[in-house]
């Protein structure tokens, strides 16, 4: 078979058909796919990204939320303003109940701290140590936030002698000076 131009030129445009194609239909799309699976695996790595933050958002929800139930708990422990005149009537009833002498109450200066106050309270207290002792564990078992600092005790000669064969007065009397501390929300109101 004798190949003429005519067979030459069909022969070299049959040939040039499959590599026109491969370089503008195939390779282009190509070139697509590719850059499509470049942005399918940064949208993946990203969604993976996305679900580690989702769930630590979640485990920060979570906190808030335990947060926000534990600052409830704590604030039905202090008593809002109006109720610190029930606090210094149930100390003078603890007092009363374990036959205590409260010779005086006086309040400290008042310090504010992040949306609550310190009422710092001075007490003068005699009476039998055991009172005492009771006392400060009915002040510890109340239900509001209480504390008690500066407490210092001293021996009550006059009323410890000469009457231990007395079975009226019990033995150990003792004064005794503290501050306890009651914790409140916000001002109170009239004061400035």
């Amino acid at each position: 078979m004798k190949l003429g131009i005519r067979e030459m030129i069909f022969l070299l445009v049959l040939a040039a058909i499959p590599v026109a194609a491969w370089f503008f239909v195939f390779e282009p799309r190509n070139q697509d796919i590719e850059q499509s699976r470049r942005e399918i695996a940064q949208m993946e790595s990203t969604l993976v990204r996305l679900d580690q933050l989702t769930l630590e958002v979640g485990d920060v929800r979570n906190a808030i939320d335990e947060a926000e139930l534990r600052l409830a708990d704590f604030r039905q422990n202090i008593p809002d303003a109006n109720e610190v005149d029930d606090m210094l009537a149930e100390i003078h009833r603890i007092g009363e109940r374990n036959a205590l002498g409260i010779s005086s109450i006086r309040a400290l200066n008042r310090t504010e701290t992040q949306g609550y106050a310190e009422i710092p309270l001075s007490l003068e207290i005699d009476g039998s140590f055991r009172g005492l002792y009771r006392f400060l564990i009915d002040l510890e078992r109340l239900p509001r936030i209480t504390r008690v600092r500066d407490l210092k005790l001293q021996r009550n000669l006059v009323e410890s002698r000469g009457r231990v064969d007395d079975e009226d007065t019990p033995p150990g009397q003792i004064d005794a000076s503290m501050t306890v501390v009651i914790y409140c929300e916000g001002e109170l109101e009239g004061d400035a």
